[in-house]
């Protein structure tokens, strides 16, 4: 070998190339991981106050001892029980419920009876067809239903019909007799009113006021009406036919003895409906106090 010839090495790469790297990275990262993790439970911890403290020492010390020597202090995490429910209690209400549900099936049949009774009149045979008493979840409920025609109230006002006047005088006093509250209602169709200053609004709480007054002349008595609600077409009884004659009624509701005013805390819709449906002054073309002495007005818009 001449002297200045440069030496050349030659080195040969296996097959293992990089195996230096490997997944080396992910136990770093793993372990970096795991390092931030018990800071963040560190600073945690620091956050807590002495008691809480104390608490996770002790459970970490001692886990099965834990729930002995706990301190007499608030649980990190308070977990609330509701407190067992006095089964006589219960069963009390339960009782009480079956026996107000008993009363109200008494109520109905015999509000039915004078119905039946009444239907021999004939001036008041067609009239009766249009009341409907049915039991509900809230109680015992009493619609007033129109027709085609007027049946209960003059055509387009709240003026209450000689005939409809008869009828509830026979059921005021099963209603008295009852000794539950009052929760009368007013509904109309989805038909524009025909005037600028009085609506569907208008005339659904007026004639559920009406109602109210015809209800009280005969015996019931005033401090037993909790509610006088106009719903004007918000609450149709026929929601597929918007215009339907039946959308036009009144209902007289009588809730359950044991249920405390289910039915008065109301939707935000609804609180906003009935606001809207406040008794507004007296109009011509539908007085808000019906005259129950008053002839019958000509009819002049079926609504």
């Amino acid at each position: 070998m001449n002297e200045g010839t440069p030496i050349i090495i030659k080195k040969k790469k296996g097959h293992g190339g990089h195996a230096h790297h490997g997944g080396s990275w992910k136990v770093a990262y793993a372990d970096f991981v795991t390092a931030m993790m018990a800071f963040f439970m560190v600073m945690w911890i620091m956050g807590l106050s002495d008691q809480s403290r104390a608490q996770i020492a002790g459970y970490f010390n001692d886990p099965l001892g834990f729930e002995k020597n706990m301190p007499n202090s608030k649980n990190v995490i308070n977990i609330k029980t509701a407190p067992p429910q006095d089964q006589h209690k219960v069963k009390v209400q339960d009782e009480l419920a079956s026996d107000d549900v008993k009363q109200v099936e008494e109520e109905k049949k015999l509000l039915q009876k004078a119905l039946d009774t009444s239907s021999g009149d004939l001036a008041m045979k067609d009239i009766i067809k249009q009341v409907e008493v049915t039991i509900t979840s809230e109680g015992l409920q009493i619609e007033f239903i129109e027709s085609t025609g007027a049946v209960f109230f003059e055509s387009g006002s709240a003026i209450v019909r000689p005939v409809a006047k008869e009828l509830v005088a026979k059921i005021a006093p099963i209603i008295e007799k009852s000794g539950r509250k009052l929760i009368i209602e007013g509904h109309t169709d989805s038909i524009k009113y025909p005037s600028e200053t009085y609506s569907n609004w208008d005339l659904s709480a007026d004639r559920a006021n009406a109602l109210r007054r015809l209800l009280v002349a005969d015996g019931v008595a005033d401090k037993a009406v909790l509610q006088v609600r106009g719903y004007a077409d918000t609450k149709l009884k026929r929601p597929d036919d918007p215009t339907h004659f039946s959308n036009r009624r009144v209902t007289v509701l009588l809730p359950f003895k044991d249920v405390t005013n289910p039915i008065l805390d109301l939707p935000k819709e609804e609180f906003k409906h009935e606001k809207e449906a406040v008794f507004r002054q007296s109009v011509n073309l539908a007085p808000s106090q019906p005259d129950i002495t008053a002839p019958a007005a000509k009819p002049y818009w079926d609504h």
